[in-house]
């Protein structure tokens, strides 16, 4: 026999082996008498939904404030701060220092977290202290004494940026300049702050607005109503507008500016302050209305709050937004009523 006969056979031999053995294990091993392929789509659970909770407030509820994102809402009951987790209800105390009461509080623009301003009731000089209060951890920290005040001074306002780790806290005096203090720090981490205080063109300053991706803050002096950026001597201007108010500022460090007429605000301007405003884009206002009633979003959007109609706009798209009760805010999704006793969130549309 050739070699090349007894490698067919060898090969042949070989492929009738591997067959039978697989007729085997598919006829006799792996079957049973009842056995049957079910294939079987799996759908993914849908995310649930966070439950309703109905809030009620006391009626000597002061100052009800809800964080960015509505999860959580704040007031002052007979001095004491409280906060409500919105998911089921449950209140908080917040507790001051011995002998102090916190007298300003803010909460976080992009974070469940708030600044807090403690003052020591019997303390003449009017000392104030900054706290920051973190949600998720249930933790007050010390970040820093404020010392440039007198017994009259008092917290109007905070600002800070999550990216930079600047803030800045607006302290005015009955009668006096305002005083702002800027300091850098990282959220979470308590350090001993280095304090300086920040020179305005004009004593007395109103509102301010942080950018979110550089140290720029941007202020209005209370009195002639201009407008000014930390660092630059001229004030920030716009052709054939004589008086202009701070509306806000969007995630993309364009700052919103109202027209002033008569006390209301009729006209829109937004740009960057690197920019001039010239190149700035506009937005008319069908109805004219106070400062207060205008909200600008991270994302841009310019909302205009009507009292009398219970109802809030998106101003470029024209979609309207109706509430019940008593207007208290506007956060990043929604409308902020008080019903009755009740709080009421009614998403935008």
């Amino acid at each position: 026999m050739t070699w090349k006969k007894r490698i067919s056979i060898w090969i042949v031999v070989s492929l009738s082996l591997q067959c039978l053995v697989l007729f085997y294990i598919d006829h006799y091993f792996l079957a049973t008498s009842d056995s049957k392929v079910v294939s079987k789509k799996i759908i993914e659970d849908k995310k649930e939904e966070t439950k309703k909770i109905d809030i009620t407030v006391p009626e000597s509820a002061e100052k009800i404030l809800a964080s960015y994102d509505a999860k959580y809402l704040s007031y002052y009951e007979d001095g004491q701060l409280k906060i409500v987790n919105c998911k089921d209800g449950k209140v908080k105390d917040i507790e001051a220092k011995e002998g102090s009461e916190i007298c300003f509080y803010k909460w976080l623009p992009d974070r469940n977290r708030m600044y807090l301003v403690e003052k020591n009731s019997n303390d003449e000089s009017g000392k104030l202290v900054l706290y920051s209060y973190d949600l998720s951890k249930g933790e007050k920290s010390k970040v820093k004494d404020l010392a440039w005040v007198n017994a009259k001074s008092e917290v109007k306002d905070i600002q800070f940026s999550i990216l930079t780790g600047f803030l800045y806290v607006n302290v005015a005096s009955e009668g006096e300049r305002s005083n702002i203090y800027r300091m850098k720090r990282m959220v979470g981490v308590v350090t001993e702050e280095k304090v300086t205080k920040v020179d305005t063109i004009p004593s007395k300053v109103s509102n301010i607005v942080l950018a979110r991706h550089e140290d720029n803050l941007i202020y209005e002096g209370s009195v002639y109503n201009k407008i000014y950026a930390v660092g630059r001597e001229e004030p920030i201007t716009v052709e054939g507008v004589d008086k202009l108010t701070i509306i806000g500022i969007d995630n993309n460090d364009n700052v919103y500016l109202g027209e002033l007429k008569d006390k209301l605000v009729s006209k829109i301007y937004y740009g960057k302050t690197a920019d001039k405003t010239g190149d700035w884009k506009t937005i008319e206002l069908q109805q004219p209305c106070e400062r207060d009633d205008l909200f600008v979003s991270d994302a841009g959007k310019v909302y205009q709050h009507d009292s009398l109609q219970g109802v809030v706009k998106e101003i470029n798209s024209g979609s309207q937004t109706s509430y019940e009760g008593k207007f208290l805010q506007m956060y990043a999704k929604g409308i902020v009523s008080l019903v009755g006793n009740k709080i009421s969130f009614v998403p935008f549309k």
